[in-house]
């Protein structure tokens, strides 16, 4: 079985072509059975279309609640409901940056190469970033330099959500983060059991409705907290030198 969890806070005017997308793919995947979670929180009516979508279709499962709880903690929740048989579990963002269409090609490589995750990728050849503001870039890309040298991960894209982990590989890792950092906790967590992970090409198209959830004074302080508890040592001292990865 394959799982897709996605978590949206306040996305209702993606939720809908996001979910017939979704429909379509997942049908389309040869003798494969799949499940959608969606973890919904906010009151703009997220909640409502992907409910109605669940009348049509038993595979789409709506856990909800008011109150937004962070990222981490939301796919926490999600995770939770996976079914037992699950063997393979797609993450995506809400809001249309990833291509519903290129999940197959990224179960392709997760089987053909034998890998425990992969992480559809900003940072690789062949890979496109179409929208996103320059200093956004700019940021993002310092953000993950920062992390591979503190937290010695040689991924060049540690905070993209587009990923599908083997079930049995997901089912080992235990984060702790509840905002956006756990996303890096995860890789960090299987770099430990020597996990394989392999990055791969992805098409990233910048939100072109809706408004971003990231609080920057949030996300920060959950991205410190990270820091202090994986720094390697040396982190100063190869932090200014010459990067071995291409950003």
């Amino acid at each position: 079985m394959i799982a897709v969890v996605i978590a949206a806070y306040d996305e209702v005017e993606n939720i809908k072509p996001l979910t017939e997308r979704l429909v379509q793919t997942l049908d389309s995947l040869p003798g494969a059975s799949w499940k959608l979670i969606y973890v919904i929180e906010g009151t703009d009516g997220t909640v409502e279309a992907a409910r109605e979508f669940a009348t049509r279709r038993p595979e789409i499962q709506v856990l909800y609640q008011e109150q937004a709880s962070g990222l981490g903690r939301a796919f926490r929740r999600g995770f939770g409901a996976l079914p037992p048989e699950t063997d393979f579990v797609v993450t995506m963002d809400a809001d249309l940056n990833h291509q519903p269409e290129e999940i197959p090609r990224l179960l392709q490589v997760l089987q053909q190469q034998k890998a425990d995750i992969v992480i559809g990728s900003r940072r690789v050849q062949a890979s496109s970033d179409e929208g996103t503001p320059v200093w956004k870039l700019a940021l993002s890309q310092f953000g993950n330099r920062l992390m591979h040298i503190c937290m010695g991960l040689r991924i060049k894209d540690l905070t993209s959500g587009f990923r599908i982990y083997r079930g049995s590989a997901l089912r080992q890792i235990q984060f702790e983060n509840m905002g956006f950092a756990f996303l890096p906790e995860i890789l960090i967590q299987a770099g430990a059991r020597e996990m394989k992970m392999v990055e791969e090409p992805i098409r990233f198209v910048f939100r072109t409705t809706g408004e971003s959830k990231m609080r920057i004074f949030a996300t920060s302080f959950s991205y410190l907290k990270l820091f202090a508890t994986h720094i390697q040592p040396g982190f100063f001292r190869r932090l200014w030198a010459p990067s071995s990865v291409s950003e």
